[in-house]
């Protein structure tokens, strides 16, 4: 288990790289090998540049910011979407929901097709797969808007599956900013 700061953006990739790269993984796990038979009627360079795609692609995918993500999710939470009912119907008031623990999860399973002289040759598939435990959460709403946060500590798992193989598997203890504004906020409600 690691401890990391949240004194820059965390992102999906970054959490599970840390210590390494996607690159050392999919050699260390024979995953681009996988990738370079499905191109087997292929030159090597061709099938190397496969795998350095794949890796670039992968790279971009995992670019995904922990706090956005946790954002998105939280958007659709009831108890703050009543809140935010609530504050919408009675301007300038303002509410405070707690949530003592919540979970989001996220399994994303997107497939990176790989192309030759124009023609599809091959599709690479991913599970990418996240949960994040929150202990503890303080939402202020105000105007029908999630205007700050509160936030404890999150246990996070995180993994990468690529064409069946796990590539990176990582838990993590995070501790986020004691406090996040956002501005004007994000809409809870319909009518904002």
């Amino acid at each position: 288990m690691t401890t990391a700061p949240a004194s820059q953006p965390i992102t999906f990739g970054g959490l599970l790289f840390s210590d390494s790269s996607i690159a050392s993984a999919l050699e260390s796990t024979g995953t681009a090998d996988v990738v370079r038979e499905k191109l087997a009627n292929f030159t090597q360079a061709t099938r190397n540049e496969a795998v350095q795609e794949v890796e670039r692609i992968s790279n971009e995918l995992l670019d995904l910011n922990l706090v956005d993500v946790l954002l998105g999710a939280l958007r659709i939470y009831e108890d703050l979407r009543a809140a935010g009912r609530r504050t919408m119907a009675t301007p300038d008031s303002e509410e405070i929901v707690e949530l003592v623990s919540h979970r989001v999860t996220l399994d994303n399973q997107p497939s990176i097709d790989l192309l030759v002289n124009g023609a599809h040759v091959a599709s690479v598939h991913l599970l990418l797969s996240l949960v994040i435990d929150i202990q503890a959460l303080t939402a202020v709403v105000r105007e029908g808007r999630l205007t700050a946060l509160q936030i404890g500590r999150c246990d996070v798992n995180a993994s990468v599956n690529i064409e069946g193989t796990m590539v990176a598997r990582k838990h993590a203890q995070l501790q986020l900013p004691v406090s996040l504004h956002m501005g004007t906020g994000l809409p809870l409600t319909a009518a904002t």
